[in-house]
């Protein structure tokens, strides 16, 4: 691990004859926190790779069952079905995050219908906003194009209230039923299916935010959605 000492780390945070901000400090301390970790953390701190899709800029972050250090966007896209209920996957985490604020709004606008979006409160110094994608009909039931209509529509919400960036984390643990049930191979193949067609949803959001940011947070796959952003990357 790179270590830098404290006297370097005082230089940077305190330039001569500067004021020192809240935006200034910030940009310090996240060059020193990159500084410190790139070597052998290089996944907390900055996406693993990234694709330039005609003005959208897709990246790709990887941290296992936590959220990179400094992973931070205007929204956060998460999916449900019709009833809105964040009960497990990615949208348990904004759930949790929001302290259970975005669930207490989500309440008062449910039921939507498939392929719809509600957007509500974030998460504090991560994301501003948190956009609900009805993936899911009331048979807990979904398919590609739903997808992709559901995150189009949340991303639509978020750039329509002043966001550019949003964070959309991988759904496989939300589109597999029972997720701490099933065998290691069956959930290969959910991710595999997942990844592609987040991919799509990714390609049908363009013209919304300029910078989309996929979370995977499950080490084992990292390797498919790294495939799928080089498809992605063949396709621009």
């Amino acid at each position: 691990m790179a270590f830098i000492e404290a006297g370097e780390l005082k230089t940077q945070l305190t330039p001569p004859a500067a004021k020192l901000d809240r935006a200034t400090l910030e940009a310090a301390f996240k060059r020193y926190l990159i500084r410190l970790f790139e070597n052998d953390y290089p996944w907390v701190t900055r996406p693993v790779s990234h694709v330039d899709m005609q003005g959208t800029r897709v990246e790709l972050w990887t941290s296992h069952r936590r959220m990179p250090m400094l992973l931070k966007a205007d929204g956060i896209i998460v999916p449900v079905g019709t009833d809105l209920k964040m009960i497990t996957g990615a949208a348990k985490f904004a759930r949790d995050y929001t302290a259970c604020q975005i669930q207490y709004e989500a309440n008062g606008a449910a039921p939507l219908k498939p392929g719809e979006a509600f957007i509500g409160s974030g998460g504090k110094y991560r994301f501003k906003k948190t956009a609900l994608a009805v993936i899911f009909d009331e048979k807990k039931r979904t398919n590609p194009g739903i997808i992709k209509q559901a995150v189009r529509k949340a991303a639509e919400l978020i750039f329509q209230y002043g966001g550019n960036s949003l964070i959309l984390p991988d759904f496989t643990d939300n589109v597999i039923q029972q997720p701490n049930w099933i065998t290691d191979e069956t959930r290969r193949e959910a991710a595999e299916s997942t990844a592609a067609i987040m991919m799509e949803a990714v390609q049908a959001c363009k013209g919304t935010v300029k910078t989309i940011k996929i979370w995977v947070w499950d080490k084992n796959s990292v390797p498919i959605f790294t495939r799928e952003m080089k498809r992605l990357e063949n396709a621009h």
